[in-house]
């Protein structure tokens, strides 16, 4: 059996009672969906439920846990490689060790570990839809558990669905990643000068999130300057950010795990008054919606907010997007996840409740040669409480002179 995380000389995320609590819910809601159990193997959902956090979940990798419905009883699976990350992973009811990085064999090791904790028959979800394991994978998975006389159904979905709702510790962890994004922008803003390099940028704000003891997001940064400010999921390159230039700056601060993304666009030396202009009407689209929030107000109810006030104040032809995800736990590279808010792909039209965490950006591009580069932004963190929507950044949303 596993050690107790006492054994752990490092502070743990959360109290091993906090991941009990978090397991019951999830068990409540696959017996809900007539589920016996679930094979758990998404990273994100997978450190939800143990705190278990791993760098590397290749494509073969079957590392995951199995929780029963009836009792929110959870068994982890992975290598013996891992042996020391899983003694110190608290709360688990039993460890059932791999032997093989090919799924075959390990399949058959999970399958039969939950046929015989369940019944012939019994319903287990599985969870296909995701960056890892690789879909031939899970499929190997399924057979093998099909194999076994147990059903096997899609729960891609359900435990994330679950972790839209932060509880008051996940509430603290991201008002701490919060912080932790502020002081790195701040610093981003006090480096800014003529020739230092996107890549320096980011190493500043890297540096700046590592030791407010903050991790590895699960996104790359995205930084351009001058003509390179409107290149849209484009990490940093080794190019001088030169005199005049706008700069983009959109990154995420992880806390154990969970995500704050926070963008500004910085003007260093003079740009086109158009940018300031564009920006600071677009900046009050946050304010629309902290003012609009009401009880029943829908994600597609914040979208529409967003579209009105951004159709009204005659931005439209410059939109790349205005829009925004879900935010909570993750791991590389999904940062977001499957719910959006303005729904789309299927994804569900959630009602705003307390506890709920997403971003909202605006992204502008110019193709009339505007002085200074070609897109400006901003991207806030939001977060739902008893009395109305919070802005978790404090620091000035318009385009910032330097």
């Amino acid at each position: 059996m596993p050690r107790t995380p006492a054994h752990a000389d490092w502070p743990q995320p959360f109290p091993p009672e906090e991941y009990a609590t978090r397991r019951a819910k999830v068990a409540k809601a696959m017996a809900a969906q007539g589920l016996d159990a679930m094979v758990v193997t998404n990273p994100a959902d997978i450190c939800y439920l143990t705190g278990y956090d791993m760098i590397w979940y290749h494509l073969r990798c079957l590392t995951g846990c199995l929780l029963t419905a009836e009792d929110a009883r959870l068994v982890f699976f992975d290598t013996p490689m891992h042996r020391t990350m899983v003694e110190l992973t608290p709360g688990l009811d039993g460890v059932v060790w791999l032997n093989a990085t090919v799924p075959h064999g390990n399949a058959g090791i999970i399958a039969k570990a939950a046929r015989e904790a369940l019944a012939a028959g019994a319903r287990i979800g599985v969870q296909p839809w995701g960056y890892a394991p690789h879909g031939r994978t899970i499929e190997t998975l399924r057979a093998a558990l099909e194999g076994v006389g147990l059903a096997t159904a899609d729960a891609s979905g359900l435990i994330e669905l679950i972790r839209l709702i932060k509880s008051p510790a996940e509430v603290a962890c991201i008002r701490d990643a919060a912080r932790i994004a502020d002081i790195a922008m701040t610093r981003a803003r006090e480096a800014l000068r003529p020739g230092l390099l996107e890549t320096e940028l980011q190493g500043i704000i890297m540096a700046a999130m590592m030791a407010e003891g903050g991790g590895d997001p699960a996104i790359r940064c995205m930084i351009g300057a001058g003509p390179r400010a409107g290149t849209h999921h484009s990490p940093a390159q080794a190019r001088p950010i030169g005199q005049d230039e706008l700069v983009f700056i959109d990154f995420c601060a992880s806390l154990h795990r969970y995500h704050v993304n926070l963008n500004r666009t910085f003007a260093v030396g003079n740009v086109d008054l158009r940018w300031h202009d564009l920006m600071d009407k677009a900046a009050a689209t946050i304010d629309r919606i902290t003012e609009g929030f009401g009880p029943g107000m829908r994600f597609s109810d914040v979208k529409r907010i967003a579209d009105d006030w951004t159709d009204a104040q005659g931005l439209r032809d410059k939109v790349w997007v205005v829009s925004g995800y879900a935010l909570g736990i993750a791991l590389p590279p999904d940062w977001v996840g499957e719910i959006w808010v303005g729904p789309r792909y299927g994804s569900p039209d959630c009602v705003l409740e307390p506890g709920m965490v997403f971003n909202f950006e605006g992204q502008f591009d110019d193709t009339e040669g505007w002085a200074g580069g070609t897109g400006a932004a901003y991207i806030e963190t939001l977060l739902v409480t008893e009395s109305g929507i919070e802005v978790l950044s404090i620091l000035p949303r318009g385009l910032v002179a330097v």
